[in-house]
């Protein structure tokens, strides 16, 4: 039975699963740790290693951090509740205990995504067609499930495109399951993510033929990509067009015509221009978690009325402002550990399972270039329980 959980958490993960899961394999993990505590001597309780309690350290830093932030906030409540987005990453010890007491295969995990995707596809584009409120999928953000639908179509292509002996029935699955990924992002109307896929899908495939790429294939390649690319810009040409417009206005109208700061790509330069004012008075701590884009009048930033955005959508600029070069340190020294211990260091052994960490990680990288990676709960109960299932896997396999 405890073998079909992560099936179910990876299955249902585009739906509202990520935050649930997360609890379930916590709850999970507080038992195999009250057991462990009363029966040491049993073989089957996980042995944490110093590279276990590292890597775990890593993760829960992200909150850690900005806990300590309070101390330096002149409004340590909203400090402490803005770091209370990051507590997940507390859960990860439990989380890796709890994902340890299931054996779920890689293969069980990669038809489990494949059917996701699949199925989120069907449920979202049919109601995009029909509006028929029975499948109504609520006020979920669209950008949220744009994310996710990125990092587990990575997964997803890297299963597909994996040279091993799976069935020719379930290549046919995961290639929908690629086309569907595609579906996702565009009826969710999100031009960021769209690119990112795409950009990750083109690394995946090129890495797949390295060792038969030559300059004719190269380009034929590229032009195939260029090829999706245009595509997929011409069936969303208008959002494309509007936020070139956007760019234009802001520009151009900032100090003239208070829309051009209010508009989706306006407001995101807004916010990156008032943070970087704000990370360079305050350099060496930031202002601590506390702080928000609306906050900084002293920058010219519009009030909360019209501006009540609550973070930076840019996760390396939202650390610099809220901890200054100190909190880019901690933030760049657990990522690069974690990517040390995850990518590179099994690469040599287990090439595939790193290659799973590396599409993990490097989507959230690319998220946080011009969002915010880690401050909603779904994204971060994904990374979470990915994150400790992938590193099960690469303990059991060296064991």
């Amino acid at each position: 039975m405890l073998t079909y959980l992560p099936v179910f958490f990876f299955f249902a993960a585009l739906f509202g699963a990520p935050v649930l899961g997360l609890l379930v394999f916590s709850f999970m993990g507080m038992g195999a740790a009250w057991q462990a505590w009363r029966h040491p001597q049993k073989e089957s309780h996980w042995v944490w290693t110093t590279q276990d309690k590292w890597l775990a350290l890593s993760f829960m830093s992200i909150l850690f951090f900005k806990l300590l932030s309070v101390a330096w906030s002149d409004k340590p409540m909203l400090a402490l509740s803005n770091a209370g987005w990051h507590l997940y990453f507390l859960f990860w010890p439990l989380v890796l205990l709890g994902l340890n007491r299931c054996k779920t295969t890689q293969a069980q995990a990669d038809k489990a995504i494949a059917l996701g995707l699949i199925f989120t596809a069907l449920w979202r584009s049919t109601y995009a067609l029909t509006g028929w409120d029975a499948i109504n999928p609520g006020a979920s953000g669209t950008g949220l499930l744009a994310q996710l639908a990125m990092t587990m179509g990575a997964w997803n292509l890297l299963a597909l495109t994996r040279p091993d002996d799976t069935p020719p029935r379930w290549r046919a699955i995961q290639g929908l399951a690629v086309l569907c990924t595609l579906i996702i992002l565009v009826i969710s109307f999100r031009r960021q993510e769209l690119l990112e896929f795409i950009a990750l899908a083109a690394g995946i495939l090129a890495y797949r033929q390295r060792r038969h790429i030559t300059i004719w294939k190269a380009i034929v390649g590229a032009l195939i990509i260029l090829g999706l690319l245009g595509l997929l810009v011409a069936i969303r040409w208008d959002k494309f067009v509007l936020g070139f417009n956007e760019v234009v206005n802001y520009f151009e109208l900032r100090h003239q015509d208070p829309k051009a700061v209010l508009s989706s790509v306006g407001a995101r330069l807004e916010m990156w221009r008032v943070g970087w004012a704000a990370f360079c008075d305050h350099p060496w701590l930031g202002l601590s978690a506390s702080v928000r884009p609306y906050e900084l009048q002293q920058y010219g930033a519009p009030l909360k009325d019209v501006f009540g955005h609550r973070h930076f959508h840019q996760q390396f600029l939202q650390t610099l402002v809220e901890g200054g070069l100190v909190g880019l340190i901690v933030m760049l020294i657990s990522l690069g550990y974690s990517t040390r211990a995850m990518i590179i260091k099994p690469f040599k052994t287990q090439p595939e399972t790193a290659l799973l960490a590396a599409a993990l990680l490097g989507s959230y990288f690319m998220e946080g270039l011009i969002s915010a990676a880690l401050v909603y709960d779904k994204p971060n109960a994904l990374l979470v329980v990915t994150s400790a299932w992938l590193w099960i896997q690469l303990r059991r396999h060296a064991a």
